[in-house]
């Protein structure tokens, strides 16, 4: 019996571990610096969200005036040769980007999270706005010409692998 608990004490205590190092690397928040990317010139983000949910981290949000096609022309120059994919999607569905005027009017950029990392998908939106709301700290959509919104969204690590 001695040496059947001396065999399984060990095995338990190595779980154990394990299962405390995954918690501990599921918990990290990173730096909690903001993303900087070439495409965005160096600007701050208007808002920030700690998500915090079951897929969402945190989500950063810019929005400026420029050029939607000449921003997605330099997003896909620096975001595709680091891993992303870019696409627009539609009802769950990647469709060519050149498919509609419409459809056209956002842009998707994902890279598929590695342990113990989530997913970052960026979201780049045509003729949109995103304005702080005057006495509050809540922030609104709005659609202006010549407006680009830029929503960079870090998911979280989900369990199992």
């Amino acid at each position: 019996m001695k040496k059947f608990i001396a065999r399984i004490l060990p095995l338990c205590v190595i779980v154990i571990v394990i299962l405390l190092i995954l918690v501990g690397l599921r918990s990290i928040d990173g730096d909690g610096t903001v993303p900087s990317y070439g495409f965005l010139g160096g600007r701050n983000p208007v808002a920030c969200e700690n998500g915090k949910t079951e897929f969402t981290d945190k989500r950063y949000t810019y929005s400026f005036e420029a050029d939607y096609n000449d921003l997605c022309s330099k997003a896909d120059a620096e975001l595709i040769p680091a891993g992303f994919v870019g696409s627009t999607i539609v009802d769950d569905t990647v469709v060519d980007k050149t498919f509609s005027d419409i459809m056209s009017s956002f842009r998707v950029y994902y890279l598929k999270g590695r342990f113990p990392r989530g997913s970052i998908c960026i979201y780049i939106y045509k003729n949109r706005q995103c304005i702080k709301l005057p006495n509050s700290n809540d922030y609104a959509r709005a659609d202006k010409d010549g407006w680009v919104m830029v929503e960079v969204v870090y998911g979280r690590w989900r369990w199992p692998f």
